[in-house]
């Protein structure tokens, strides 16, 4: 099993990256966690990373969606506020994870909505990233 835990971030945004790649809604995810820089650096996101090592011995990962909505409910990642609403909008992208924009957003920065608008536009194949 592979130690997201002990990687440094930046191995393990390429980890994130692999992991996600050509897939654009899950690319968005990702960079919107890059982007706004805070669960990148957290350690309480890794223990819900699943992974492995693939053909060119190059580690990827991704999200155990399940695991780590129970872990948001359980207050496990924190108490509501804009960094668990960015969170929660990337695993929204990410796969089965409704979210309520009006009442989960509001009240958000103007720079985090900006972000997570772009988010959706790559999510959709109408941005690259930056």
């Amino acid at each position: 099993m592979i130690d997201f835990a002990g990687m440094s971030s930046a191995d393990f945004l390429m980890a994130l990256r692999r992991g996600t790649a050509c897939m654009w809604s899950l690319e968005a995810a990702v960079w919107l966690l890059e982007r706004t820089g805070v669960w990148l650096e957290d350690a309480r996101l890794r223990q819900y990373v699943v992974g492995g090592i693939g053909d060119e011995d190059e580690v990827w990962a991704g999200f155990e969606v399940p695991g780590l909505q129970a872990g948001i409910e359980a207050g496990e990642l924190g108490e509501h506020g804009e960094e668990l609403v960015v969170l929660c909008f990337a695993l929204s992208l990410y796969g089965n994870f409704p979210i309520s924009l009006r009442y989960d957003c509001w009240g958000l920065s103007e720079e985090v909505v900006q972000l997570m608008g772009k988010a959706l536009l790559i999510a959709n194949g109408y941005a690259e990233r930056d």
